[in-house]
């Protein structure tokens, strides 16, 4: 393997494994997966997406290459979100049923952040400060924390939530 690959994607762990991460909290949302499956498809899709992005991933130009790691869901499944999916018996028609209509995720050195629905707001998963910025960086981390998604974002795009679906937020 090319040193440079695997710097990348040892590199970037934070930001795919908050990516992944947050795909995996809005399936377990439904109840319709065990956390065994939502384990190994979070596993799954990390590993997809840190061997995706292992050359078009440039911390020194964090928005270089943004387009390339942006993933989305708007009348087709993301192919990598899919890939995964299979990996633990889900169809892409399942997956539709259970992800947001219109979702957004851009998965950036330093950042990762998202959008449900093509008129809601970008809300950030992580962030950190790029290491050259600020000595004490990882003291200004914010790891992966589904509870501090938007409060708009809640709804999964929607004016008002489907009867069957529930969500807690606490502050």
């Amino acid at each position: 393997m090319d040193p440079q690959c695997f710097n990348a994607k040892a590199e970037m762990v934070p930001e795919t494994t908050a990516a992944a991460g947050f795909i995996a909290s809005l399936l377990r949302t439904r109840g319709f997966l065990t956390e065994l499956q939502l384990q190994k498809f979070s596993k799954s899709l990390q590993e997809a997406l840190a061997d995706h992005y292992k050359q078009h991933w440039f911390p020194d130009r964090p928005q270089k290459g943004s387009g390339y790691r942006c993933i989305r869901i708007n009348h087709e499944m993301d192919p990598l979100i899919g890939k995964s999916a299979s990996r633990i018996g889900l169809s892409s028609q399942q997956l539709f049923h259970l992800l947001p209509k219109e979702l957004t995720l851009w998965i950036d050195p330093f950042e990762v952040s998202y959008r449900i629905g093509e008129d809601g707001s970008t809300c950030v998963l992580y962030e950190t400060e790029a290491p050259a910025a600020s000595a004490s960086s990882s003291s200004n981390a914010s790891a992966y924390n589904p509870m501090l998604m938007c409060k708009q974002q809640l709804l999964m795009g929607r004016r008002s939530p489907p009867k069957n679906y529930l969500m807690t937020v606490s502050s």
